[in-house]
């Protein structure tokens, strides 16, 4: 999603108040699930590769603005596409890495615009998860400026008391654990990246240079094979520091290689060559092909053959939250 900021300035009282009266929307947010539709019921099915098209950047910014008009659609607030988009990313991460690997200390990663605004959601879903001893890290540098969206869901991770935000020094020494020694008993297991998301273009600047250098460490050389169980990355919609419209990690250029890339409402252009046999790709790169989750129940029919998303297994009706996605290419 696009970032997007009010000019409203909110008193740390307000804040708190809106936190207290608001602390159930997150779950209120979930939309009304009544069947499975076709589209879900063909591609979950068969288990074959995606074979649908993937969003450029202009075309992701133009869903997005047709969500908040109802074009094609019912008509959504940003309020309520990103607590819906935020919420259902988050499920997928406490099934994924809590309930399948064991994963119980989060650190979420948070950027400037909406894609931060998603991980702020995502990380009071972590925290009111059915996990015995769940406990989320927060790095939110830029915090929520003048929007006061921004600041009610920070004010409601704040209300959480197994929430606690930190700062650059703690997360870059939690990353360099895993890095230089490899630590199994490090006080963070699971990073979540929602830094930067579709709208992202040219390089990583300050304060976010140092964690997008540790996060890409962790992800390449030794650190590649890591035991899931003592270090899990997840990336939200896109990897941070990749270009949407084309991958960033050719040539052999270093980037963030995440365990597991959620994106939301329909795979983005930077995924459609993660497993192209004609080039050379780090093994990660094809497993993250492999393990991709598509998240989001948005898409209407009409969208669908607006953008040519029939593919996406996910529409707004349907019973489900998420639903993986192939993004392997097989030979016919």
């Amino acid at each position: 999603t696009t970032t997007t900021t009010t000019t409203t300035t909110v008193a740390a009282a307000t804040a708190q108040a809106s936190a207290q009266a608001s602390a159930t929307r997150i779950e209120r947010a979930r939309p009304v699930r009544r069947r499975v539709t076709a589209a879900t019921a063909m591609a979950m099915g068969d288990g074959s590769a995606y074979r649908g098209r993937f969003l450029s950047a202009q075309e992701a910014y133009a869903l997005d603005q047709d969500l908040l008009a109802g074009v094609g659609c019912e008509k959504q607030s940003l309020e309520a596409l990103m607590r819906r988009a935020g919420a259902q990313a988050g499920r997928v991460v406490v099934e994924r890495a809590g309930e399948a690997l064991g994963h119980k200390m989060f650190c979420v990663l948070c950027g400037p615009g909406n894609n931060g605004g998603d991980g702020l959601v995502l990380a009071v879903t972590l925290a009111r998860a059915a996990l015995e001893g769940v406990n989320v890290k927060v790095w939110y540098p830029k915090g929520p400026g003048s929007s006061a969206l921004y600041a009610m869901l920070k004010a409601e991770c704040e209300a959480e008391t197994n929430i606690e935000f930190v700062d650059e020094a703690f997360v870059v020494d939690a990353l360099e654990r895993h890095v230089n020694s490899h630590d199994s008993a490090a006080n963070v297991t699971c990073f979540v990246d929602a830094l930067f998301g579709f709208s992202f273009k040219g390089d990583v600047r300050e304060p976010f240079i140092d964690v997008m250098n540790c996060l890409t460490a962790a992800t390449n050389g030794a650190c590649a094979d890591a035991d899931e169980r003592a270090l899990y990355t997840v990336a939200i919609d896109i990897p941070s520091g990749w270009n949407v419209d084309g991958c960033d990690a050719d040539g052999g250029k270093l980037a963030f290689m995440p365990n597991l890339l959620i994106s939301l409402t329909a795979p983005k252009r930077c995924c459609a060559t993660l497993d192209d046999p004609a080039k050379a790709r780090h093994w990660r790169m094809k497993r993250m092909a492999q393990t991709h989750v598509v998240a989001g129940t948005f898409l209407t029919d009409a969208m669908c053959d607006k953008y040519g998303l029939h593919d996406v297994p996910l529409r707004v009706d349907s019973t489900i939250d998420f639903a993986p996605v192939d993004l392997s290419r097989r030979l016919d």
